[in-house]
């Protein structure tokens, strides 16, 4: 599950109306549905509910996301593709009863770093579902980290829940401050002029709604299913997509490989989001779950498939690991530099009335530094603090001067900053995709799958515009099969891997 993934989704589901938890610790992961689902009584470690029909598909165009990152909606009831054995990698597919669902393949065991609960393989060291133990849940606001169940950065515990001092006006600052009636809680402070230039005030607390992802662009708008609040709008992570409850990479999907529902089936891989028609991938790539994926890289298949980077790190040469200028504390990354929870070190906090700079807890901010929450920051330069305490770079946009601009060399594409030269996606520019299959170098359009055509990546074969060969477009009533354009009976549809589905309009 991709748990990791948008750590930010997860926690504001402690606030959310569609994820509950129980008073047995159990998690609904659909929220409230009047669609039959699942037993949300039913333990973390248990089989699946196999009252969820078999045959059921996941709704492709299902506009609502499932409340946990990584589920996907199979009818009623969103589940864990990846190790559910019931759903195991599609709603339709159900692994024996010797068998255990590793990275979305029924398999006979579990992969190299996966544990089974009961049929699923998953990662204990990232898994909030099943943290450390088959039997161990996290909180709604809480992640799974180093295989203990943690409150993100930015938070801590205060009272058996995860609160964010900067902004909590019944923890500002630390545990048990609370503001006063008609006060609110600002950069850490309780006060009664009202929130700093950019926050906005959301029931006491300042929040910057442009990336707070409970308050996305208003208050009580919260990001679910792998969401992340860009620009004050809800969106899956660059280069993803929504299919099926779920943000998904329609480059390395097998279920979703190029697009919603485009399933590659038995025997073949997804390739930069085309199926290869072969259970391999080429030299330098692994086959996790159908998909080709970067081990080295991938922070969802960190060195083996299913190993998942929790906490802030990044998949760096095959392991999990936090960047330079940060430190892991309990599997959290966290700047030590300037954060008065870790200040120095992991077990040093800073006392109430303290900031922290340089690695010390002092009475004062030194010249030219803000006190933001506790931490003595440049607004010039904070990404987190970028021209005023809580206003937040995102999309991968850098703080130059207080303001968030993309890094040189990269362009702004919808809200995310993206290299032109290199992205098939935007290759030579925004929007422009090279296809499926398309890879992208120089800024120019290059197939690692299919056929060029008019700078993007097609599949000859059963492109209806470019059947056979670039331009070659079949009529209306049409369909490419197999290279070749065929009538389609007007109430039968058309499976191109059957090349008698359909009659030839040429001998």
């Amino acid at each position: 599950m991709h748990t990791a993934r948008r750590l930010a989704a997860f926690t504001f589901a402690l606030s959310a109306t569609r994820l509950f938890v129980g008073c047995n610790g159990t998690i609904d992961l659909s929220g409230p549905s009047t669609d039959a689902g699942a037993d949300a009584s039913v333990a973390p470690d248990a089989a699946p509910d196999s009252s969820v029909a078999a045959d059921t598909g996941a709704d492709a165009s299902a506009a609502a996301l499932c409340a946990i990152a990584g589920t996907s909606r199979c009818g009623g009831t969103c589940v864990d593709l990846q190790s559910d054995p019931v759903h195991c990698g599609a709603c339709s597919t159900a692994c024996d009863a010797q068998q255990v669902c590793s990275s979305g393949e029924c398999a006979a065991s579990c992969a190299t770093g996966l544990t089974e609960c009961s049929g699923a393989c998953v990662d204990l060291a990232s898994n909030v579902l099943r943290c450390g133990a088959c039997d161990v849940l996290c909180r709604a606001d809480q992640i799974c980290a180093g295989a203990a169940c943690v409150c993100p950065a930015g938070t801590t515990e205060c009272g058996g829940a995860c609160v964010a001092p900067a902004a909590d006006p019944h923890s500002c600052g630390g545990c048990g401050t609370t503001c006063a009636a008609g006060s609110v809680c600002s950069a850490g402070v309780c006060t009664t002029s009202g929130c700093a230039t950019g926050l906005t005030d959301c029931g006491g607390a300042c929040v910057d709604t442009t990336s707070d992802s409970s308050h996305c662009g208003a208050c009580g708008t919260g990001c679910l299913g792998g969401e992340s609040c860009l620009s004050g709008a809800c969106a899956c992570p660059a280069g993803e997509i929504v299919c099926g409850g779920a943000c998904v990479d329609p480059t390395t999907n097998h279920a979703n490989c190029g697009g919603c529902g485009v399933d590659c089936g038995p025997g073949s891989t997804c390739l930069a989001g085309a199926c290869t028609g072969v259970p391999t991938c080429p030299g330098g790539l692994t086959v996790c779950g159908g998909g080709c994926v970067h081990a080295m890289v991938d922070p969802y298949n960190c060195g083996g498939c299913g190993i998942e980077c929790s906490g802030g790190m990044r998949c760096l040469g095959g392991g999990c690991g936090c960047t330079a200028g940060e430190t892991s504390c309990s599997g959290v990354c966290v700047d030590v530099r300037t954060d008065p929870l870790h200040c120095g070190g992991c077990a040093t906090q800073c006392r109430p009335g303290e900031v922290c700079s340089g690695q010390k807890c002092l009475g004062s901010c030194p010249t030219g530094l803000a006190a933001c929450a506790g931490s003595c920051v440049d607004l010039k330069d904070d990404a987190k603090n970028c021209g005023g305490c809580g206003l937040v770079c995102t999309g991968g946009t850098v703080c130059a001067n207080g303001v968030c601009g993309c890094p040189a060399g990269t362009t702004s594409c919808r809200g995310y900053c993206v290299d032109t030269a290199t992205d098939p996606a935007n290759c030579g520019g925004c929007g422009h995709a090279c296809g499926a299959g398309g890879s992208c170098a120089a800024g120019a359009c290059a197939c690692a799958v299919g056929t060029l055509c008019s700078g993007q990546c097609v599949d000859t074969q059963t492109d209806p515009l470019s059947c056979g060969t670039c331009g070659h477009a079949c009529a209306a009533a049409e369909a490419c099969v197999a290279g070749v354009c065929k009538v389609v009976p007007a109430d039968a549809g058309v499976d191109a891997s059957k090349p008698d589905a359909a009659k030839d309009t040429k001998p």
